[in-house]
């Protein structure tokens, strides 16, 4: 008899495949701050001991898991597929981009890493670059339509990571909005398309979009009414309370660190708020009216229409870089499955907040009004989609006014070769 023995690599080959399939499922269903090595080890059937063998700590494990599941998914999601004509080829792109985005383990995990941008943003920002180069199919495709002359000169890269952003409508599904079915993917596809080859004009809303019809009303406090705080005190507390929730999120949120912040008593706290959720939800609400009301500066009516757009563009990217805006979405991703309603208004409010502006500036250039599907995707565009979400430095001057010409250039006349040349026929 020949006894087999499993070579050590082999066996250290599996026991890694083990614990990192367990761990993506953890990630997935519980994200990063409440997924636990206990668990972990619990659904791989294996020892805490075993786990720390391989991995030290938890943000290892994570990163890890992250890569595994990941890398290659994403890389399968962005292959071309070659249809009869460019339409038809973008089309198949990006229903097969908005297919494995929605995918539950890639969506999920995703959604993880975002979350992990607080604790190991060097990893969060090097996945994130990953997922923007495997745009690169894309690109050598787009190359070959300049050639061609279907499309006009560009940068192909960059125009392929701003496609994936609007085919996948950027960070609306990870603050509240439901993945939709096929049905639904397939009209986002084919406004992205649309607007990627002939600009604004060419997409028309899709059945059901309420984004219009959402009320933004002013934060109410849920506690007891009778003993106020002084207004100087409760702002106090209320800054106090959003830097703990977007250093800690809601979960490690501490009241007692809130309360020794501002000199105030928990008991104080909790008869203003009723409970720690409402506070959030306060200081959430509190972010979204505020937003609400903040003009944006619109230029005089003789302006070149390109010139006027690009400086909209340009603000609404300054608001999207700030730091605490940055966190805010942060937490509102990781929590969106908690306050769904909150974190949606928080994404809505925005777009229908520059929503209002672009319709404004439109009209006073004499341009057609945008529908609300191509209002969402002028949003996507001056903000670059999740591209920020993980990033460790925010981009140049410099960089943010080439990220606002791609946007307008893109939303004006989309890329289809001949559409700058048609449009200034239909103004004359």
């Amino acid at each position: 008899m020949v006894e087999i023995t499993l070579h050590p690599d082999s066996a250290d080959r599996d026991g890694r495949t083990q614990i990192l399939d367990a761990a993506g499922e953890v990630f997935l269903s519980e994200g990063f701050e409440r997924a636990s090595v206990d668990r972990i080890a619990a659904v791989a059937h294996m020892s805490k001991q075993s786990i720390y063998e391989l991995y030290p700590n938890k943000l290892a494990l994570f990163e890890a898991a992250v890569r595994n599941k990941l890398n290659g998914a994403w890389l399968s999601m962005t292959s071309i597929d070659n249809g009869s004509d460019a339409e038809d080829t973008l089309a198949r792109y990006a229903m097969r981009l908005f297919e494995g985005f929605a995918e539950p383990v890639n969506f999920g995990l995703f959604r993880a890493n975002i979350e992990a941008a607080n604790h190991v943003p060097e990893l969060a920002a090097e996945l994130h670059e990953r997922r923007l180069a495997s745009s690169q199919p894309l690109a050598f495709y787009l190359e070959e339509l300049i050639e061609g002359e279907v499309i006009v000169p560009c940068d192909p890269l960059a125009m392929a990571i701003r496609f994936g952003g609007v085919a996948v409508e950027g960070a609306r599904y990870f603050l509240g909005k439901a993945l939709p079915g096929k049905a639904a993917q397939r009209r986002v596809v084919d406004q992205a398309v649309r607007m990627f080859l002939d600009g604004y004009r060419s997409v028309q809303d899709g059945a059901g979009d309420k984004a219009h019809s959402m009320s933004i009303e002013p934060p109410a406090r849920e506690g007891v009414t009778a003993l106020r705080l002084p207004a100087e005190k409760l702002l106090a507390l209320l800054d106090a309370a959003t830097s703990e929730f977007l250093e800690y999120g809601y979960r490690r949120a501490s009241i007692d660190r809130i309360s020794a912040a501002v000199r105030v008593s928990k008991a104080t706290i909790y008869r203003q708020f009723g409970n720690k959720e409402n506070l959030l939800r306060y200081i959430v609400q509190r972010e979204i009216f505020t937003a609400s009301h903040e003009p944006f500066e619109l230029l005089p009516a003789s302006t070149d229409p390109e010139i006027a757009l690009v400086a909209l563009a340009r603000q609404a990217l300054d608001r999207h870089l700030e730091p605490a805006n940055i966190r805010m979405h942060r937490l509102l991703v990781v929590e969106a499955d908690f306050i769904p309603d909150l974190a949606q208004l928080f994404y809505e409010g925005r777009v229908r907040r520059l929503g209002d502006a672009l319709e404004q500036q439109l009209e006073a250039l004499g341009l057609a009004r945008p529908s609300q599907s191509a209002t969402r995707i002028f949003y996507t565009l001056a903000t670059f989609a999740v591209r920020f979400f993980t990033a460790m430095t925010p981009p140049s001057e410099a960089d943010r006014d080439n990220y606002a010409r791609e946007c307008v250039k893109l939303f004006m006349n989309g890329l289809r070769a001949g559409n700058r040349q048609k449009a200034i026929a239909q103004a004359d």
